[in-house]
């Protein structure tokens, strides 16, 4: 499967231009690459030198570009979702609303830019998939999603299940379901949608929280709270289970232990059109993947759980257990822990955070 790498920093252009670093060196040692972006104005094209399409496109050996643009990924989606929608209802109520009519509303665009990825990363037509976000805050959530829906599906499917008014309306739902819907009606039969797509949510949280399927460097600049932002934004990856394998320094020079345990890069100016100083520069993966610490750890053994947030302070972080799990509040992130089954539903007995690591015991 394809490794896919992500770059995190306050600077837009510095995350791009490590971004193509990247890219134009794994391609050059002979692997398949694929850049895509986010970014329709003017920055990718100046730092290929020619224009994105919304298709892939040859950009040198072993080397394609691509730019995502939402209004044509929702065209596509729509008609993915009228054939769900035909596969289960008798009667679709979709076919007479066209893709072509349908405007963006927020949240869309972090949908539709992952699940194209998610298309293109199950093709396994390229060894790398390198994503130039245009926000690192807004990449984030969007690699957060599969975590965030799949919590949302189970945590209020359980509350409407254990509901009185479901429990009232329960001999009606087989015979009107039968009647709506081109399945039987049972209960097994209208709980299948739902656990289709949890079982496509789980897929995209392994992916994400997979070192070896999705790695991120931070990135920074010798500009004022470039550095600061960059570690925020590390210990934020942490919140979604993403794994940091290195930071980027570009145009600064940083003291070693400014992102410890992480090794630090520095990346030349890019000027003109020079690449191959910036290309020698970039580290290797398997070492990263190697050497990055782990966003969780969970020793069942010892009833403890370690999540890695760096960036924050005590005071940034919050505990609460008001559901069947734990919920932890890193900054304007919350997280609702996906833990095994010997600690679902048990009590935190203590929490301590030391040295960047907040420690729970069950």
């Amino acid at each position: 499967m394809p490794q896919i790498l992500t770059f995190l920093g306050q600077s837009r252009s510095s995350c791009a231009i490590a971004s193509v670093a990247f890219a134009r060196q794994l391609a050059q040692q002979g692997a398949r690459i694929l850049w895509m972006t986010q970014d329709t104005g003017p920055l990718p094209a100046a730092l290929w030198g020619q224009p994105l399409a919304t298709e892939a496109q040859a950009c040198g050996a072993n080397l394609w570009t691509l730019q995502l643009q939402s209004a044509q990924l929702l065209e596509k989606s729509w008609e993915v979702v009228k054939g769900i929608e035909a596969q289960y209802l008798r009667n679709p109520l979709l076919k007479q609303v066209f893709g072509q009519e349908l405007v963006l509303l927020p949240g869309m665009e972090d949908a539709l830019t992952l699940d194209a990825i998610r298309v293109l990363y199950d093709s396994q037509e390229y060894d790398y998939l390198i994503v130039d976000s245009v926000s690192a805050k807004a990449s984030l959530r969007m690699w957060g999603l599969p975590e965030q829906m799949d919590w949302y599906i189970r945590r209020f499917q359980k509350v409407l299940t254990e509901s009185e008014l479901a429990q009232t309306l329960s001999p009606f739902i087989q015979p009107i379901a039968g009647a709506v819907l081109n399945i039987s009606g049972s209960q097994n039969s209208i709980n299948q949608p739902v656990q289709q797509a949890r079982d496509f949510l789980a897929a995209g949280r392994q992916v994400v929280q997979s070192a070896a399927h999705h790695l991120s460097f931070l990135v920074t600049t010798a500009e004022p709270g470039d550095a600061a932002m960059a570690r925020y934004l590390w210990g934020s990856s942490q919140q979604i289970g993403m794994t940091v394998g290195g930071a980027i320094a570009y145009q600064a020079q940083l003291d070693d232990q400014a992102f410890a345990p992480l090794s630090i890069h520095d990346l030349p100016t890019l000027t003109e059109d020079h690449w191959q100083p910036l290309m020698a520069a970039v580290p290797s993966l398997d070492a990263a993947v190697q050497n990055a610490p782990a966003p969780v750890t969970i020793d069942e053994a010892e009833k403890q759980v370690k999540l890695f947030l760096p960036g924050f302070s005590k005071a940034d972080i919050d505990l609460t257990q008001y559901g069947p799990e734990v919920t932890v509040t890193a900054g304007d992130q919350r997280r609702n822990l996906f833990l095994p089954a010997s600690l679902k539903n048990r009590s935190v007995t203590g929490a301590k955070f030391q040295e960047d690591y907040l420690i729970l015991s069950f």
